[in-house]
């Protein structure tokens, strides 16, 4: 064979392979939630507004600075202002699917993973834990979102770091920043500590190394701006800070490790045991053929999770000293958390793949192909709902309840002024802006990304309440992240659902809102603009037009 026709075979092979991943992703996440329970809900109506400013022009949130978000808004708030957030959110993953699947094929064939066990490796990891993290609630692949496009990007990078190609490394490593800050930084500390400990064989010339570190800034670009922001911007004075907001009130799952249920650290202790007997294993067989030209880039992407660990760590040691959050709010176990359970499912491959040859290893393709056939068998009904649930769009994976809903947001659409304010309730009707497309008062989903903004969210949604003060006690430690979200919002929709007509009245009037809607059993005494059998919309006493105030 030529060396053109072993060229287009290789080609063949590693599209197979990418397509084959990205068949077995798309399966089990294309469409669970499209535009639902996760955070599509939240950056695709940013990034349509982005681009498109007067779609809804008077929403508060979706008018925030655009941040660490804009490379992101760019490019995807062209493709849901022309193309509508259903497709755009199908279309998103499916390209970060394919960024992923470029970037495990890659470190497949680096650590010689043949296709049946690489699949294993990953369906160990989207199946094998609670979820994709080893605690923190972390995700590398599911919804369209900034940081979806930077781990794939960072895959990528992991893959050219152990092939020695550091000056593509950096360049992916910039991209991984410029689309989620804390991703791609996290990665870029993690890189310079791995690349430490070999600064006296790779890095002994100086303008080699600084080319690496141009290369990142200028990748990293979209991304000055955020961190500069966030470094310089003054903390609002007040009674809360925005970083313990961040922290303790919206964000513990992620970042608070004293709310996260008492047996969390089973489960990253059970990874870590199984990397470390993997790469115990690995180690031993590391001079044997034709295992030798891997082990470097197995015991190096081993040394490299280690090293993503110790911000992991120091979070946790952190915690009960940082009370309010200014360390925290960095997210320091957001690398460790996605790398230990990838990292120890990819190395429990590769010993398999090294342990098992001659005719042991036909048994294992075998037990292989039936693990993944089983496994993909289960998506498959459920991919079928969910194919069937599209015709429906938007339903209950969207958080639209039932049918009612939809009608009181197409009347409001269809009604309303395309600048007429609307209050509804923080807790719920997440879904009320995107459909209804008139502007609201604040949404706990919804949570600002700069200092002024958080401060602004957290008086707002005060307001919202009835001033009852929904917070909880956030050092009951009986409780986990997910269950103070959720206390959170029942109290905010309860605070909600009890305002008087009075307390209503002065809501519309201080943020000058047109309209307030509310379920049917939630009665006031202000005129109705609309209303079925479920929800109801009251119109403001008061018309507000422009700087104008007209009394009906």
């Amino acid at each position: 064979m030529t060396a053109v026709g072993k060229l287009v075979t290789s080609l063949r092979g590693t599209t197979l392979q990418i397509l084959t991943l990205i068949a077995f992703l798309s399966l089990k996440l294309l469409l669970d939630a499209n535009m639902g329970f996760v955070n599509e809900i939240d950056v695709l109506p940013l990034a349509k507004q982005y681009v498109s400013p007067t779609w809804i022009p008077g929403d508060w949130y979706l008018n925030q600075p655009s941040g660490y978000r804009l490379l992101f808004l760019t490019l995807f708030g062209k493709l849901a202002n022309n193309w509508g957030f259903l497709a755009t959110s199908v279309i998103g993953r499916l390209l970060c699917y394919a960024l992923v699947a470029v970037g495990l094929v890659r470190l497949g064939r680096i650590l010689g993973l043949s296709l049946p066990l690489l699949l294993l490796a990953l369906g160990l990891f989207l199946y094998a834990g609670s979820s994709q993290s080893a605690a923190a609630s972390e995700w590398l692949v599911g919804s369209l979102e900034p940081k979806a496009v930077a781990y794939g990007f960072l895959l990528l990078a992991v893959g050219l770091m152990l092939e020695g190609r550091y000056r593509w490394m950096a360049l992916m490593l910039g991209l991984a920043t410029s689309f989620h800050v804390l991703v791609g930084g996290w990665a870029f500390v993690a890189v310079v500590g791995w690349l430490s400990l070999r600064r006296k064989t790779d890095f002994t010339d100086i303008r080699y190394l600084g080319s690496i570190l141009l290369i990142y800034i200028a990748a990293s670009a979209f991304a000055i701006g955020a961190i500069l922001e966030q470094v310089f911007a003054p903390t609002p004075k007040g009674a809360v800070q925005p970083s313990y907001i961040y922290v303790f009130w919206r964000l513990p799952h992620h970042l608070n490790p004293l709310s996260w249920s008492s047996d969390w650290w089973v489960q990253p202790l059970v990874y870590l045991l199984i990397l470390v007997f993997s790469v115990a294993l690995l180690w031993r067989h590391r001079h044997s053929e034709p295992f030798s030209k891997y082990s470097p880039a197995c015991i190096g992407l081993a040394e490299f999770t280690l090293i993503a660990l110790i911000p992991f760590i120091l979070g946790l040691v952190i915690a009960p000293f940082d009370s309010q959050g200014s360390l925290l709010q960095y997210y320091p176990f957001r690398l460790g958390d996605i790398l230990l359970p990838l990292s120890t499912c990819l190395l429990f491959a590769c010993l398999l793949e090294q342990t098992f040859t001659g005719k042991t290893r036909r048994g294992l393709v075998l037990a292989c192909i039936l693990l993944l056939s089983w496994m993909c068998s289960t998506q498959i009904v459920q991919f079928r709902e969910q194919l069937v649930a599209l015709h429906q769009f938007p339903s209950q994976e969207q958080g639209v309840e039932n049918p009612e809903w939809k009608q009181l947001c197409g009347w409001v659409r269809t009604h309303t002024p395309k600048n007429a304010v609307v209050v509804s309730s923080p807790g719920e009707f997440e879904s009320f802006t995107w459909l209804a497309e008139r502007p609201t008062i604040a949404k706990f989903k919804l949570l600002p990304q700069t200092k002024a903004g958080i401060v602004s969210w957290y008086e707002r949604l005060t307001d919202l309440s009835g001033n009852l003060y929904p917070w909880p006690d956030i050092t009951n430690t009986e409780d986990d992240g997910t269950e103070i979200k959720s206390e959170i919002k029942n109290k905010l929709t309860t605070g909600y659902n009890h305002l008087t007509t009075a307390q209503a009245e002065t809501l519309m009037v201080k943020y000058r809102a047109d309209y307030f809607v509310t379920r049917i059993e939630h009665q006031l005494d202000l005129p109705i603009a609309y209303r079925n059998s479920l929800y109801i919309l009251y119109k403001s006493p008061i018309e507000f037009t422009g700087l104008t105030q007209i009394y009906l």
